[in-house]
């Protein structure tokens, strides 16, 4: 006899739910050693499968065994099975039950607990049945009193497996318990806190909620492209997330499957496998991997970059060591080992002190990766002499305070590569290496400013400014020494200091009556203490000694203040506009006024406007260089604002400003032909790199009237990069890296912008 299967119609068509099961209860081996196969496959929208005839086995298993259709229905449901709930079960041969172990830890008792529930989850896609299960028990809940009769319809098909499972279409009791072939249909509550209710049954997927996908082999269905995917998710709401290959006697995983790089959880528990794929490392969402019970002697290292993972394991198989790359997964919470011959000071370390302290000790005890090649230049103008006068290199770098840097902010860094003793020669040796003209820091810690930054350098010939954060106003010196600010360097040879000016937000706001008739606006407003440093500098090397101003800015961080951010970066290029009349030599212009009734905004309009045309033309003259951590994209009102000189007052990141407030109701403006240092040949993919943000936020903006662009810093490679999990690391001892722009000044403001073919080459910069 050949096992049977279940072939559950719904509503006919191609959308078919099929449970295949062979050997699952072998009488030869008492049903505890067989050999087990079944496939659970869709025939549906993004999961595209098909069905071999009853006597396949999708594991290349090779013994046949018999069951009765009851048998079969009750295994379908996980019913009955006595590996369903017996701990000592494990995929392969008898195993006799081992004298229980006495756990020497709280953290051993939950190794043995979580050992256990995996010899019980050594039956075909074990996780997904229990799922369903609890779809059905939820389900089940007619004539409580939550039972809501708009939730039972009558025929309604399932479109596909997955929408099943994630609660969108429902459990045919009907069916799966073997009865009538037009059974009512419960559509059960989401379990997740975030879904919300499920009406009728076109309605979407609720978002959040649970999926998986069952596959009979590591052949998976035809791959979906990334577009496809996307047009998928759009008609039909979020895709499965998790797939549950667990019990299925496979030897191999096939390639394909590493591209769905969306899976959260990934089951391939109880199996025949030798080893785990190096692709797997392209699963960079994956929370739970399930490798229990399989034939593992080697973890690849590349699993460390899955850095999302927060339950790992790995019990019953044939591991003796680990790889220190795994000391990445800094949110992992369970790590399952017990089972594997593993050597006794990690077995000892994870008994005794828990996942955490496993992984930190791998974390710590690895030897750092190889160091990412040379950073390129990217050469605008060829014809340019960099030992010409006229050429200036300037470089912005956020290097990380050292109390930001904590083992808790970036715990997959190791803590003798996060050490700021180890982390200021990094960076001193990058300065080194590049020697710009103009060095803008930001997050540099005050007692660091005095007592290394402004020593090194100077060794170097830089002279140095220095602001610190507001904060710094109510604290003791002791204090005061440990808050961060902005610091900008200048070689002593080229320029000649003129003046140093502090733009403080918090002390600003308070002089603007506008703003205290703002309240929710205030209070947003005046907890930041955000600064600019402005530095007034001579061109010594040129004739007539031009002055440049140089602004280093660390503008606020968090995404939900936009608001915040543009008034910041308003508030800035106001202050760079006052300075410029002050010590550029400009005759002073008439002030942009925002007053007048309502009755005449027409023309109050077109005056602003008028006026703000009259200050362009003069502040064309002015040579200025803006650099920092804005902490906003290149999409962001900010860099609209910058870039554009003018943000209209309808923008989203003005939606948080109070009618009456100036900028709100006229927008922003500012008289600056301003422009990102590397907008010419595209913004950097990324100035800042962690596992949970990465993007361009740093930039070097300059007057285009005065100043042209004839080289770049590029990226870090990319590849290199994709081999890590974020900065810091060994070879990057900040979460940002350095970018740095060589300009040219333009004589009288008339030379235009280098028209050569962008070039590259090694960075090799060894300008005197």
């Amino acid at each position: 006899n050949i096992g049977h299967y279940i072939a559950a119609s719904m509503g006919g068509g191609s959308n078919t739910h099929l449970v295949g099961m062979t050997g699952a209860l072998g009488p030869g081996d008492h049903g505890l050693g067989g050999m087990m196969s079944s496939a659970m496959m869709v025939n549906g929208t993004g999961m595209m499968g098909s069905m071999a005839p009853p006597h396949a086995h999708y594991a290349n298993s090779e013994g046949v065994s018999s069951m009765s259709s009851a048998q079969a229905a009750a295994a379908a449901q996980g019913v009955g099975n006595p590996m369903m709930s017996s701990p000592s079960v494990m995929n392969g041969p008898l195993q006799m039950a081992q004298t229980p172990v006495i756990p020497s830890s709280q953290y051993h008792q939950q190794q043995i607990i979580a050992h256990q529930r995996s010899r019980a989850a050594a039956t075909p896609h074990h996780h997904a049945r229990t799922a369903m299960a609890l779809q059905r028990q939820q389900a089940n809940y007619v004539g409580s009193s939550t039972f809501d009769p708009a939730h039972m319809t009558s025929g309604t098909p399932v479109s596909n497996y997955a929408d099943f499972l994630s609660g969108r279409s429902t459990t045919p009791l009907g069916h799966m318990n073997g009865q009538g072939s037009t059974p009512a249909i419960i559509r059960p509550p989401s379990t997740r806190a975030k879904s919300t209710s499920i009406g009728s049954a076109n309605d979407r997927r609720t978002p959040g909620a649970t999926t998986y996908y069952s596959g009979a082999n590591s052949n998976l269905p035809p791959m979906s492209t990334p577009v496809q995917q996307s047009s998928a998710v759009a008609k039909s709401g979020p895709r499965w997330t998790e797939l549950d290959l667990g019990g299925m006697n496979l030897r191999a995983i096939s390639s394909p499957l590493f591209k769905y790089t969306f899976l959260t959880k990934l089951y391939l528990n109880h199996n025949q496998l030798t080893s785990l794929p190096v692709a797997i490392s392209q699963l960079r969402n994956l929370e739970e991997l399930d490798a229990s019970g399989n034939l593992l002697s080697v973890i690849p290292p590349e699993l460390g970059l899955c850095c999302k993972l927060k339950e790992l394991l790995l019990f019953d198989n044939r591991i003796t060591d680990l790889p220190c790359e795994l000391g990445t997964l800094f949110q992992l919470e369970s790590l399952g080992l017990e089972g594997n011959p593993l050597q006794e000071e990690l077995k000892g370390l994870l008994q005794k002190e828990g996942t955490r302290a496993l992984v930190e000790y791998l974390r710590d005890s690895g030897t750092a990766m190889a160091a990412p090649p040379d950073r390129q230049w990217v050469a605008l103008d060829k014809d340019i002499k960099s030992d010409s006068p006229e050429v200036i290199t300037v470089l912005s770098y956020n290097v990380l305070c050292p109390k930001y840097a904590t083992p808790q902010m970036y715990s997959y860094c190791p803590s003798w590569a996060l050490a700021w003793e180890y982390r200021r020669d990094t960076i001193m040796s990058e300065l080194t290496a590049f020697q710009p003209d103009i060095i803008c820091l930001q997050e540099v810690e005050a007692s660091q400013f005095d007592e290394f930054f402004k020593e090194k350098l100077g060794e170097m010939g830089y002279e140095g400014v220095f602001w610190t954060k507001s904060r710094a106003r109510t604290m003791t010196e002791a204090e005061r020494r440990l808050v961060d600010g902005c610091a900008t360097f200048y070689k002593s040879s080229m320029f000649k200091f003129v003046a140093s000016h502090l733009l403080e937000f918090q002390q600003s706001a308070l002089s603007r009556k506008d703003y205290r008739k703002c309240d929710d606006f205030f209070n947003r407003f005046m907890t930041k203490d955000n600064i600019v440093g402005f530095a007034v500098l001579k061109h010594c090397k040129l004739p007539g000694e031009p002055t440049i101003f140089v602004a280093n800015a660390h503008v606020h961080w968090d995404p939900e203040f936009t608001d915040v951010k543009m008034v910041q970066t308003a508030m800035l290029t106001e202050e760079l506009a006052m300075l410029a009349k002050k010590y550029g030599g400009l005759a002073p212009a008439p002030p942009i006024h925002h007053g007048g009734s309502a009755g005449d905004s027409g023309s109050e309009a077109h005056r602003v406007q008028m006026q703000l045309q009259q200050q362009q033309k003069q502040f064309q003259k002015v040579a200025a260089i803006i650099c920092g951590d804005f902490n906003s994209t290149p999409d962001s009102g900010l860099y609209e604002f910058l870039s554009r000189g003018r943000l209209d007052k309808d923008h989203d990141d003005l939606a948080r400003l109070e009618p009456y407030a100036d900028y709100k109701r006229h927008g922003l403006r500012h008289p600056f032909g301003l422009k990102s240092a590397y907008a010419s040949v595209g913004e950097l993919p990324m100035t800042t790199y962690t596992p949970t943000f990465s993007g361009t936020i740093d930039y070097i903006w300059y007057t285009t009237g005065m100043l042209a662009t004839t080289g770049l810093l590029g990226e870090v490679d990319k590849e290199w990069s994709h081999q890590t999990v974020g900065y810091p690391n060994a070879h990057i001892p900040s979460d940002h890296i350095p970018i740095m722009a060589e300009f040219k000044w333009k004589p009288a403001g008339s030379v235009p912008n280098p028209s050569g073919t962008p070039g590259r080459h090694s960075f090799q910069y060894n300008r005197k």
